[in-house]
């Protein structure tokens, strides 16, 4: 029989299909977090190792992003100027404090303020997770910061998950819930 096409590639042909529907189902399948379910928070496609940064903290002790390796690690980036940043930091202290036990951390780096305005800030609304300060906003344009608030979810290998741009619902049920999938390993 004569094929009009040598037989080797032929065959390439019929396989590297299937092997790719095959690929992507199980990437599919690999992923079972819906990012979705928080509106502004989208997935990071790559899941590329986030950038180490060391800042100061209110006491003024340096904090390295890396210290929290093993965690899963909420960074958010915000200002005391910045009302939805205030509308979402108490959420966000809920939700800290719901999961901090189970290798949950938020990390929350003030951008461009005083150091006293921001710790004034945390003060007035109880803020009990560890704050850093960025002054020159040097960190946020490493993250692409440009607006106000700028979320991340990094995992515990320092992969990037995904970023939100602008407020979320933070204890939101649905937001509880990625929050436990991701803790629970199922992304």
């Amino acid at each position: 029989m004569n094929y009009p096409f040598p037989r080797r590639l032929l065959l390439l042909l019929l396989i590297i299909p299937a092997l790719l529907s095959t690929a992507s189902s199980y990437a599919w399948a690999q992923s079972k977090i819906n990012y979705k379910v928080i509106p502004n928070l989208e997935a990071m496609k790559d899941q590329a190792p986030t950038p180490d940064f060391t800042l100061p903290n209110l006491d003024s002790k340096k904090i390295s992003l890396k210290d929290f390796r093993g965690k899963l690690v909420f960074l958010n980036f915000w200002a005391t100027w910045c009302v939805p940043c205030r509308e979402e930091m108490p959420a966000m202290e809920k939700l800290y404090q719901e999961f901090k036990e189970k290798n949950f951390l938020v990390l929350a780096v003030n951008v461009k303020d005083r150091k006293q305005d921001a710790v004034n800030f945390a003060k007035e609304l109880k803020l009990s997770y560890p704050i850093v300060i960025d002054p020159d906003a040097q960190v946020g344009l490493l993250y692409g910061a440009w607006g106000l608030p700028t979320t991340y979810l990094i995992g515990p290998k320092g992969e990037g998950l995904a970023r939100a741009w602008g407020p979320a619902e933070w204890y939101s049920p649905a937001a509880r819930n990625l929050i436990k999938d991701l803790l629970d390993g199922k992304r």
